[in-house]
């Protein structure tokens, strides 16, 4: 597993990440602006592909961040155990609710099934903002999730060498780990010149 070592991320990196910013705080606006909790109870919201697409996106971005943070705290084991278990907990929720708002209405959707769906939407998005910023902030390289990794990792008085990479769903690992190849073989091209220059001739 790659570590974060020394290196931040490039302008490239930094480039992908604001232009990613924009896909939750989109997402966060629409919800929001569409009435807010209470609309999200009407069945019409049923129809509307994006918010399902959200709500997939928001689920995978729970159990991920839940489990890395466990890693970061417990090591791999527990990183596993924990992505099952948060699994879990999420689909006992949405079942809790769902007979919740069976019985006190006669219909699954509704309060509090929406409620829940809705305000698990809202946090997730506003942690991937927030996470997001940071990561530009600080130039942390991985996953956006990963920034969370490091400020435990820098609270306990780690070097930020010894954090992981966190693994990112939509690939921003991958530009990284270009970005830095591309920069060690600027590096080295550099260093070659600049031997070559001082073994010329005088």
């Amino acid at each position: 597993m790659s570590t974060f070592g020394t290196r931040r991320t490039g302008p490239i990196g930094r480039l992908a990440r604001i232009l990613l910013l924009a896909a939750p705080v989109f997402s966060l606006v629409s919800i929001a602006d569409q009435g807010g909790v209470v609309a999200f109870r009407g069945l019409s919201i049923l129809d509307e592909f994006g918010v399902w697409l959200i709500t997939a996106v928001t689920i995978a971005l729970f159990v991920h961040l839940v489990a890395e943070l466990v890693r970061a705290l417990g090591g791999d084991r527990a990183a596993v155990r924990t992505r099952i278990l948060a699994s879990l907990g999420l689909a006992l929720a949405i079942a809790v609710a769902a007979a919740a708002g069976q019985l006190a209405s006669g219909r699954v959707w509704g309060y509090p099934l929406a409620d829940l769906v809705w305000w698990f939407d809202a946090v997730m998005l506003a942690e991937t903002i927030v996470a997001l910023a940071l990561a530009i902030v600080l130039g942390t390289p991985g996953c956006e999730i990963g920034v969370w990794t490091e400020l435990i990792y820098r609270a306990r008085g780690e070097r930020t060498r010894a954090t992981p990479w966190v693994l990112c769903l939509v690939g921003l690992n991958v530009v990284d780990e270009w970005e830095a190849r591309r920069g060690e073989q600027t590096e080295a091209n550099a260093r070659s010149a600049d031997a070559d220059a001082s073994g010329g001739p005088g």
